[in-house]
Protein backbone atom coordinates (compact mmCIF):
# COMPACT_ATOMS: atom_id res chain seq x y z
CA UNK A 1 0.00 0.00 0.00
CA UNK A 2 2.83 2.36 0.93
CA UNK A 3 4.49 1.67 -2.43
CA UNK A 4 1.28 2.51 -4.30
CA UNK A 5 0.93 5.84 -2.44
CA UNK A 6 4.54 6.76 -3.22
CA UNK A 7 3.95 5.89 -6.88
CA UNK A 8 0.87 8.13 -7.00
CA UNK A 9 2.77 11.04 -5.41
CA UNK A 10 5.63 10.68 -7.92
CA UNK A 11 3.13 10.63 -10.80
CA UNK A 12 1.32 13.73 -9.53
CA UNK A 13 4.60 15.56 -9.04
CA UNK A 14 5.98 14.63 -12.48
CA UNK A 15 2.80 15.75 -14.25
CA UNK A 16 1.66 18.59 -12.02
CA UNK A 17 4.89 20.55 -11.62
CA UNK A 18 5.67 20.80 -15.36
CA UNK A 19 2.02 21.72 -15.99
CA UNK A 20 2.26 24.45 -13.36
CA UNK A 21 5.37 25.88 -15.01
CA UNK A 22 3.77 25.75 -18.44
CA UNK A 23 0.75 27.75 -17.35
CA UNK A 24 1.92 30.38 -14.89
CA UNK A 25 1.42 34.05 -15.73
CA UNK A 26 3.63 36.07 -18.02
CA UNK A 27 7.15 36.24 -16.53
CA UNK A 28 8.80 39.60 -15.94
CA UNK A 29 12.32 39.57 -17.35
CA UNK A 30 14.58 42.41 -18.48
CA UNK A 31 13.94 43.55 -22.04
CA UNK A 32 16.84 44.93 -24.04
CA UNK A 33 16.76 48.56 -25.10
CA UNK A 34 18.61 47.43 -28.22
CA UNK A 35 16.22 45.80 -30.67
CA UNK A 36 17.38 43.16 -33.14
CA UNK A 37 16.97 44.27 -36.75
CA UNK A 38 16.45 40.92 -38.46
CA UNK A 39 16.27 42.48 -41.90
CA UNK A 40 19.67 44.11 -41.42
CA UNK A 41 21.25 40.82 -40.27
CA UNK A 42 19.88 39.07 -43.36
CA UNK A 43 21.00 41.87 -45.68
CA UNK A 44 24.55 41.82 -44.31
CA UNK A 45 24.70 38.05 -44.78
CA UNK A 46 23.44 38.29 -48.36
CA UNK A 47 25.90 41.07 -49.16
CA UNK A 48 28.83 39.04 -47.81
CA UNK A 49 27.88 36.04 -49.99
CA UNK A 50 27.30 38.21 -53.07
CA UNK A 51 30.70 39.84 -52.52
CA UNK A 52 32.33 36.38 -52.65
CA UNK A 53 30.41 35.57 -55.83
CA UNK A 54 31.36 38.81 -57.59
CA UNK A 55 35.02 38.29 -56.69
CA UNK A 56 34.92 34.84 -58.30
CA UNK A 57 33.14 36.18 -61.38
CA UNK A 58 35.72 38.94 -61.82
CA UNK A 59 38.39 36.26 -62.29
CA UNK A 60 36.60 34.63 -65.24
CA UNK A 61 37.73 35.06 -68.83
CA UNK A 62 35.29 34.48 -71.69
CA UNK A 63 31.59 33.56 -71.41
CA UNK A 64 30.89 37.28 -71.13
CA UNK A 65 27.12 36.95 -71.63
CA UNK A 66 26.77 34.28 -68.93
CA UNK A 67 29.07 36.13 -66.53
CA UNK A 68 27.06 39.35 -66.91
CA UNK A 69 23.84 37.45 -66.27
CA UNK A 70 25.36 35.88 -63.14
CA UNK A 71 26.47 39.31 -61.93
CA UNK A 72 22.95 40.61 -62.46
CA UNK A 73 21.44 37.70 -60.53
CA UNK A 74 23.93 38.18 -57.71
CA UNK A 75 23.06 41.86 -57.38
CA UNK A 76 19.35 41.03 -57.18
CA UNK A 77 20.03 38.46 -54.46
CA UNK A 78 21.45 41.18 -52.21
CA UNK A 79 17.86 42.11 -51.39
CA UNK A 80 15.76 40.32 -48.77
CA UNK A 81 13.51 38.42 -51.17
CA UNK A 82 10.63 36.06 -50.44
CA UNK A 83 11.16 32.32 -50.86
CA UNK A 84 9.69 31.73 -54.35
CA UNK A 85 11.37 34.66 -56.09
CA UNK A 86 14.63 34.13 -54.21
CA UNK A 87 14.95 30.43 -54.99
CA UNK A 88 13.98 30.91 -58.65
CA UNK A 89 16.93 33.31 -59.05
CA UNK A 90 19.28 31.02 -57.13
CA UNK A 91 18.35 27.97 -59.21
CA UNK A 92 18.95 29.89 -62.44
CA UNK A 93 22.33 31.10 -61.17
CA UNK A 94 23.37 27.60 -60.07
CA UNK A 95 22.39 26.16 -63.45
CA UNK A 96 24.35 28.82 -65.37
CA UNK A 97 27.38 28.35 -63.11
CA UNK A 98 27.32 24.60 -63.70
CA UNK A 99 27.01 25.14 -67.47
CA UNK A 100 30.38 26.92 -67.49
CA UNK A 101 31.95 24.31 -65.23
CA UNK A 102 32.11 26.46 -62.08
CA UNK A 103 30.55 24.38 -59.31
CA UNK A 104 32.39 26.56 -56.78
CA UNK A 105 30.30 29.55 -57.89
CA UNK A 106 27.14 27.42 -57.92
CA UNK A 107 27.90 26.44 -54.31
CA UNK A 108 28.24 30.10 -53.34
CA UNK A 109 24.82 30.90 -54.83
CA UNK A 110 23.47 27.93 -52.86
CA UNK A 111 24.35 29.79 -49.65
CA UNK A 112 21.39 32.14 -50.25
CA UNK A 113 18.93 29.38 -51.16
CA UNK A 114 16.03 29.57 -48.67
CA UNK A 115 15.48 26.15 -47.11
CA UNK A 116 13.14 26.96 -44.28
CA UNK A 117 10.19 29.17 -43.37
CA UNK A 118 8.90 29.14 -39.83
CA UNK A 119 5.31 28.52 -38.78
CA UNK A 120 3.87 31.65 -37.05
CA UNK A 121 1.47 29.65 -34.86
CA UNK A 122 4.23 27.34 -33.67
CA UNK A 123 6.47 30.37 -33.03
CA UNK A 124 3.78 31.91 -30.81
CA UNK A 125 3.43 28.70 -28.80
CA UNK A 126 7.21 28.34 -28.62
CA UNK A 127 7.59 31.91 -27.37
CA UNK A 128 5.34 31.17 -24.41
CA UNK A 129 7.29 28.01 -23.59
CA UNK A 130 10.60 29.84 -24.04
CA UNK A 131 9.50 32.54 -21.59
CA UNK A 132 8.50 29.91 -19.04
CA UNK A 133 11.54 27.65 -19.32
CA UNK A 134 14.42 29.56 -20.92
CA UNK A 135 14.02 33.32 -20.50
CA UNK A 136 15.39 33.41 -16.94
CA UNK A 137 18.89 33.17 -18.44
CA UNK A 138 18.45 33.68 -22.19
CA UNK A 139 16.08 36.67 -21.94
CA UNK A 140 12.57 37.01 -23.33
CA UNK A 141 14.01 38.07 -26.67
CA UNK A 142 16.56 35.25 -26.70
CA UNK A 143 19.44 37.72 -26.58
CA UNK A 144 20.96 36.41 -23.29
CA UNK A 145 20.23 39.69 -21.52
CA UNK A 146 18.22 38.33 -18.58
CA UNK A 147 21.27 37.60 -16.41
CA UNK A 148 24.55 39.45 -16.74
CA UNK A 149 27.86 37.61 -16.21
CA UNK A 150 27.83 38.72 -12.57
CA UNK A 151 24.91 36.33 -12.11
CA UNK A 152 26.00 33.38 -14.27
CA UNK A 153 29.04 31.30 -13.36
CA UNK A 154 30.51 28.04 -14.59
CA UNK A 155 31.64 25.25 -12.27
CA UNK A 156 34.90 27.09 -11.49
CA UNK A 157 33.11 30.33 -10.64
CA UNK A 158 34.08 32.16 -13.83
CA UNK A 159 31.53 34.64 -15.21
CA UNK A 160 29.87 33.56 -18.45
CA UNK A 161 27.05 34.69 -20.74
CA UNK A 162 24.01 32.62 -21.72
CA UNK A 163 23.75 31.75 -25.42
CA UNK A 164 22.52 34.63 -27.60
CA UNK A 165 20.03 33.25 -30.15
CA UNK A 166 19.65 36.52 -32.03
CA UNK A 167 23.23 36.90 -33.25
CA UNK A 168 23.28 40.60 -32.37
CA UNK A 169 26.29 40.22 -30.07
CA UNK A 170 28.28 37.97 -32.42
CA UNK A 171 30.87 39.79 -34.51
CA UNK A 172 29.37 38.36 -37.73
CA UNK A 173 25.72 38.17 -36.65
CA UNK A 174 25.90 34.39 -36.27
CA UNK A 175 24.07 32.08 -33.89
CA UNK A 176 26.79 29.66 -32.84
CA UNK A 177 26.22 26.51 -30.81
CA UNK A 178 29.66 25.79 -29.38
CA UNK A 179 28.97 22.28 -28.14
CA UNK A 180 26.79 20.82 -30.89
CA UNK A 181 28.41 17.98 -32.81
CA UNK A 182 28.03 19.59 -36.22
CA UNK A 183 30.71 20.98 -38.46
CA UNK A 184 32.48 24.05 -37.16
CA UNK A 185 30.62 27.18 -38.23
CA UNK A 186 27.22 28.03 -36.86
CA UNK A 187 23.79 26.73 -35.99
CA UNK A 188 23.08 23.05 -35.41
CA UNK A 189 20.55 20.40 -36.35
CA UNK A 190 17.21 20.18 -34.56
CA UNK A 191 18.31 16.90 -32.98
CA UNK A 192 21.46 18.45 -31.54
CA UNK A 193 19.67 21.43 -30.01
CA UNK A 194 17.01 19.17 -28.53
CA UNK A 195 19.74 17.02 -27.00
CA UNK A 196 21.31 20.08 -25.35
CA UNK A 197 17.91 21.20 -24.01
CA UNK A 198 17.10 17.74 -22.64
CA UNK A 199 20.55 16.87 -21.24
CA UNK A 200 21.94 20.32 -20.39
CA UNK A 201 25.66 21.15 -20.42
CA UNK A 202 27.76 19.85 -17.50
CA UNK A 203 29.90 22.46 -15.80
CA UNK A 204 27.62 25.32 -16.87
CA UNK A 205 24.38 26.83 -15.49
CA UNK A 206 22.54 25.17 -18.42
CA UNK A 207 20.40 22.44 -16.80
CA UNK A 208 18.59 19.65 -18.59
CA UNK A 209 14.84 19.75 -19.25
CA UNK A 210 13.88 16.08 -19.73
CA UNK A 211 10.29 16.85 -18.72
CA UNK A 212 9.58 18.71 -21.97
CA UNK A 213 7.46 16.87 -24.51
CA UNK A 214 8.43 16.49 -28.17
CA UNK A 215 5.84 19.01 -29.39
CA UNK A 216 7.14 21.52 -26.83
CA UNK A 217 10.73 21.02 -27.94
CA UNK A 218 9.64 21.53 -31.56
CA UNK A 219 7.85 24.77 -30.67
CA UNK A 220 10.80 26.14 -28.68
CA UNK A 221 13.06 25.37 -31.64
CA UNK A 222 10.67 27.16 -33.99
CA UNK A 223 10.79 30.26 -31.78
CA UNK A 224 14.61 30.15 -31.57
CA UNK A 225 14.85 29.91 -35.36
CA UNK A 226 12.57 32.92 -35.77
CA UNK A 227 15.09 35.08 -33.89
CA UNK A 228 17.75 35.09 -36.63
CA UNK A 229 16.96 35.12 -40.37
CA UNK A 230 20.14 33.21 -41.25
CA UNK A 231 18.43 30.02 -40.07
CA UNK A 232 16.42 29.90 -43.29
CA UNK A 233 19.58 29.48 -45.37
CA UNK A 234 21.02 26.77 -43.16
CA UNK A 235 21.19 23.11 -44.14
CA UNK A 236 21.99 20.84 -41.17
CA UNK A 237 25.12 18.78 -41.68
CA UNK A 238 25.00 15.40 -40.04
CA UNK A 239 28.18 13.75 -38.90
CA UNK A 240 28.70 10.11 -38.00
CA UNK A 241 30.14 9.53 -34.55
CA UNK A 242 33.52 7.77 -34.68
CA UNK A 243 34.12 4.44 -32.94
CA UNK A 244 36.77 4.59 -30.18
CA UNK A 245 39.69 2.14 -30.54
CA UNK A 246 39.62 -0.96 -28.33
CA UNK A 247 42.87 0.08 -26.62
CA UNK A 248 41.68 3.62 -25.89
CA UNK A 249 42.77 3.67 -22.25
CA UNK A 250 45.93 1.59 -22.61
CA UNK A 251 49.09 2.85 -20.90
CA UNK A 252 50.87 3.16 -24.25
CA UNK A 253 48.17 5.32 -25.80
CA UNK A 254 47.86 7.51 -22.70
CA UNK A 255 51.62 8.13 -22.74
CA UNK A 256 51.56 9.04 -26.44
CA UNK A 257 48.67 11.38 -25.70
CA UNK A 258 50.62 13.00 -22.87
CA UNK A 259 53.55 13.73 -25.18
CA UNK A 260 51.25 15.14 -27.87
CA UNK A 261 49.43 17.27 -25.30
CA UNK A 262 52.74 18.82 -24.24
CA UNK A 263 53.42 19.64 -27.89
CA UNK A 264 50.12 20.94 -29.28
CA UNK A 265 47.81 21.73 -26.34
CA UNK A 266 49.97 23.08 -23.54
CA UNK A 267 50.17 26.63 -24.94
CA UNK A 268 46.53 27.26 -23.98
CA UNK A 269 45.59 24.43 -21.60
CA UNK A 270 48.96 24.47 -19.78
CA UNK A 271 50.45 21.53 -17.89
CA UNK A 272 47.31 20.30 -16.17
CA UNK A 273 49.05 17.51 -14.27
CA UNK A 274 51.24 20.10 -12.55
CA UNK A 275 48.21 22.18 -11.60
CA UNK A 276 48.95 25.04 -14.01
CA UNK A 277 45.96 27.25 -14.75
CA UNK A 278 44.92 27.53 -18.44
CA UNK A 279 44.96 30.93 -20.11
CA UNK A 280 41.92 33.08 -20.84
CA UNK A 281 40.94 33.43 -24.50
CA UNK A 282 38.62 35.80 -26.42
CA UNK A 283 35.35 34.55 -27.91
CA UNK A 284 33.44 35.72 -30.99
CA UNK A 285 30.83 37.64 -28.98
CA UNK A 286 30.98 41.22 -27.78
CA UNK A 287 30.45 42.13 -24.15
CA UNK A 288 27.31 44.10 -23.35
CA UNK A 289 25.79 45.99 -20.43
CA UNK A 290 22.47 45.51 -18.64
CA UNK A 291 20.63 47.60 -21.22
CA UNK A 292 21.94 45.37 -24.02
CA UNK A 293 24.41 47.88 -25.46
CA UNK A 294 27.54 46.33 -26.97
CA UNK A 295 31.04 47.31 -25.96
CA UNK A 296 34.12 47.12 -28.20
CA UNK A 297 35.55 44.31 -26.08
CA UNK A 298 34.98 40.63 -26.71
CA UNK A 299 33.72 38.16 -24.15
CA UNK A 300 36.38 35.74 -22.96
CA UNK A 301 36.60 32.33 -21.37
CA UNK A 302 39.33 30.27 -19.81
CA UNK A 303 40.58 27.33 -21.88
CA UNK A 304 39.23 24.02 -20.57
CA UNK A 305 40.87 23.11 -17.27
CA UNK A 306 40.99 19.35 -17.67
CA UNK A 307 40.47 17.51 -14.42
CA UNK A 308 39.15 20.62 -12.68
CA UNK A 309 35.87 21.15 -14.52
CA UNK A 310 33.65 18.60 -16.26
CA UNK A 311 33.80 18.14 -20.00
CA UNK A 312 30.71 19.51 -21.71
CA UNK A 313 30.40 16.20 -23.54
CA UNK A 314 32.61 13.60 -21.91
CA UNK A 315 32.06 10.57 -24.13
CA UNK A 316 35.23 9.60 -26.06
CA UNK A 317 33.62 10.13 -29.47
CA UNK A 318 32.57 13.69 -28.60
CA UNK A 319 35.99 14.58 -27.18
CA UNK A 320 37.44 13.26 -30.45
CA UNK A 321 35.13 15.49 -32.53
CA UNK A 322 35.92 18.53 -30.40
CA UNK A 323 39.66 18.10 -30.95
CA UNK A 324 39.29 17.26 -34.63
CA UNK A 325 36.92 20.10 -35.55
CA UNK A 326 37.48 22.68 -32.84
CA UNK A 327 34.80 24.71 -31.06
CA UNK A 328 32.89 27.30 -33.07
CA UNK A 329 33.07 30.85 -31.73
CA UNK A 330 36.22 30.16 -29.70
CA UNK A 331 39.98 30.00 -30.21
CA UNK A 332 39.87 26.19 -30.03
CA UNK A 333 40.95 25.52 -33.60
CA UNK A 334 40.50 22.25 -35.55
CA UNK A 335 43.36 19.73 -35.24
CA UNK A 336 42.25 17.35 -37.99
CA UNK A 337 45.70 17.56 -39.60
CA UNK A 338 47.12 15.53 -36.70
CA UNK A 339 45.37 12.43 -38.01
CA UNK A 340 42.78 10.26 -36.28
CA UNK A 341 45.24 8.01 -34.43
CA UNK A 342 47.01 10.97 -32.82
CA UNK A 343 43.68 12.55 -31.90
CA UNK A 344 42.61 9.31 -30.19
CA UNK A 345 45.89 9.45 -28.24
CA UNK A 346 44.93 12.93 -27.04
CA UNK A 347 41.43 11.72 -26.16
CA UNK A 348 42.90 8.93 -24.02
CA UNK A 349 45.12 11.39 -22.14
CA UNK A 350 42.29 13.89 -21.56
CA UNK A 351 40.02 11.13 -20.22
CA UNK A 352 42.89 9.82 -18.08
CA UNK A 353 43.21 13.28 -16.48
CA UNK A 354 39.45 13.43 -15.94
CA UNK A 355 39.31 9.97 -14.32
CA UNK A 356 42.40 10.65 -12.24
CA UNK A 357 40.79 13.77 -10.80
CA UNK A 358 37.48 12.00 -10.11
CA UNK A 359 39.25 9.18 -8.27
CA UNK A 360 41.25 11.70 -6.23
CA UNK A 361 38.05 13.50 -5.24
CA UNK A 362 36.44 10.20 -4.19
CA UNK A 363 39.45 9.30 -2.05
CA UNK A 364 39.42 12.76 -0.52
CA UNK A 365 35.73 12.44 0.27
CA UNK A 366 36.29 9.07 1.93
CA UNK A 367 38.89 10.36 4.37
Amino acid sequence: MKGILIGILVLVFSIGVPALYRNFGEPKYPVSEVRVDNSEIEKKYRESVVSEILNKLSELDGNEEVVNRLKNLAERLKENLLLDENNKLVNEAKSLSSDIGREDIANLFDKVFIRYEYNPEKVSYGKKLFENWCATCHGREGDSLAITPEGLKNSLGHAIYARDFTGKYHREGKVVFKFASEFVGEFASDEEIKRIIIEGLPGTPMPGFPMLEEKELDAILEFIKSLNPRWKFYEPKKVDLPTPPSDLMSDERIERGRRQFQTVCVACHKNVENGEEPIEQPLAWYKFDKSGRKSDEFQSVRSRWFGKEPLRRGKPEYVFLTIKRGIAGSTMTPWAHLGDETIWDLVSYVLYIENKNLNAEKEKGGE
